[in-house]
């Protein structure tokens, strides 16, 4: 089988693994948010680990913007130290369902009489079974260690959920799963951009608003498929420190969801190349930002987040083949953590 042949196939059925979980999971979100309207006043923990926890710091943005619901992202394996003595509820992402964290986050959170909603790629799995709400992503099997289709789920299930509390409609996450697949066309530019940035050893991922989760998630991708020490970080907060690692060797990637976005990043990222730093822009406009660029479709909100994620999957598994690495095959990880 060929080198990365699991990654590169998962990646581009995202589109259709939004739009399953979209017509598919619709009630089961919809149990949800009515559970979780009943809790407004307690506070409110959204856990994951790995990339389930940058779909945490998503629905914890979308939640906090949209909704009254008080709500902190925490990792997992956290959240025993983080849990206040009130009332809480805690929502657990896990595209296994068996991921040990989390388990452990919702038994201490069963164990205090507090409400769950689990959101998982994994009909019949601990953690739904635990759950007093359960929403099934419809991503289908992913045999890659690298996960990619089952965060774009995500990323649609929190959106759906934010929404169906917010008394939004959907139409903002079908028209971003299109956006996706656009983005989907741009792998011939993301080819040539990991081609010539295959000898970078570091890398920097900076996002602004929602494009902050997808910077953290980019930064994982590049670890764990392309062997690449990366680190994410929010645009301004780059320049409190991490810039002094910045050369021309140091590939800097800038995440936004809107031209305005970049705007209001435009002293930082012209600070950062600057230091004749490789800098590429993902995100509408990001032409107008850097030479390097790769423009995703503009949905008109936080749905903005799914191309921009289908990018960052793009960049991690071709600088993994020009890496001369199997992206599929990642020496040190598994894909489900239960020690």
């Amino acid at each position: 089988m060929e080198r990365g042949a699991f990654m590169g196939r998962e990646l581009r059925e995202g589109p259709d693994a939004i739009l399953r979980t979209l017509r598919e999971a619709a009630e089961e979100v919809r149990a949800a948010a009515s559970l979780l309207e009943g809790l407004e006043g307690a506070m409110g923990f959204v856990v994951g680990s790995g990339t389930s926890f940058h779909a945490s710091l998503f629905l914890q943005h979308l939640l906090t913007k949209h909704t009254n619901l008080r709500v902190a992202a925490v990792p997992a394996s956290e959240f025993a130290e983080w849990r206040p003595r009130g009332r809480y509820f805690v929502i657990g992402f896990s595209q296994s369902g068996e991921s040990s964290d989390v388990i452990e986050a919702f038994r201490a959170a069963k164990a205090a009489g507090a409400k769950t909603v689990a959101i998982t790629n994994t009909p019949g799995s601990t953690l739904a079974r635990m759950a007093d709400a359960a929403v099934v992503t419809r991503a289908g099997r992913e045999e890659a260690v690298t996960a990619t289709k089952t965060f774009d789920a995500q990323l649609a299930a929190s959106l759906m959920l934010a929404y169906a509390l917010a008394g939004r409609g959907w139409g903002e996450v079908e028209a971003a799963a299109d956006a996706a697949r656009k983005a989907l066309g741009a792998e011939g530019s993301v080819r040539g951009l990991a081609e010539r940035l295959a000898g970078a050893e570091h890398a920097f991922c900076l996002g602004r608003g929602v494009g902050y989760p997808i910077a953290l998630e980019a930064a994982l991708k590049l670890k764990e498929a392309a062997m690449v020490h990366a680190e994410g970080f929010a645009v301004r907060e780059f320049l409190h420190g991490p810039l002094q690692l910045v050369g021309e060797s140091t590939p800097v990637f800038a995440y936004a969801a809107s031209a305005e976005g970049f705007e209001a990043s435009r002293k930082a990222l012209e600070r950062v190349a600057g230091y004749k730093a490789p800098l590429v822009a993902v995100g509408p406009g990001a032409r107008q930002f850097s030479e390097a660029a790769v423009e995703t479709p503009d949905v008109g909100g936080d749905a903005n987040a799914i191309p921009l994620a289908k990018v960052a999957q793009l960049l991690a598994y071709h600088l993994s083949l020009a890496r001369g690495l199997d992206p599929d095959r990642p020496s040190k990880l598994t894909k489900v953590v239960k020690y």
